[in-house]
């Protein structure tokens, strides 16, 4: 049985990860695409913590398939773009991109916040 703060949960993580494809796609791609690309975010997220928002498109051009990764996290924006022959691998290339780069922008913040505190070489 889901409770009303599971649902409630679930409607907010929907609207914090938004999967965009071109009009062409049909509902099966939206279907499949849209579930890779949450399983990514999940996967990330359960590593590194969540972020704000998740903006995710994917759409042909010239013969393969881009997918650009936009990340608000933490009052920073960080955006990374993948190619692959079809929109899963090009959204596979972008998030392991993105997923590196919310790493590094996470680790150059925490020196900032010991800084802001003193360490305990101040001490």
């Amino acid at each position: 049985m889901v409770t009303c703060s599971e649902r409630e949960y679930a409607r907010a993580r929907r609207t914090r990860v938004d999967v965009r494809l071109p009009g062409i796609a049909g509902p099966r791609q939206h279907r499949e695409l849209g579930a890779f690309a949450w399983y990514c975010v999940a996967r990330i997220e359960r590593d590194l913590g969540e972020s704000q928002r998740w903006i995710i498109s994917i759409a042909p051009v010239d013969g393969k398939f881009t997918s650009t990764v936009v990340v608000l996290d933490h009052g920073s924006s960080l955006e990374t773009s993948g190619q692959g022959l079809d929109g899963t691998l090009a959204t596979w290339d972008a998030m392991c991109k993105i997923e590196q780069a919310l790493c590094e922008a996470r680790a150059q913040r925490r020196p900032q916040r010991l800084s802001r505190r003193g360490s305990r070489a101040d001490r």
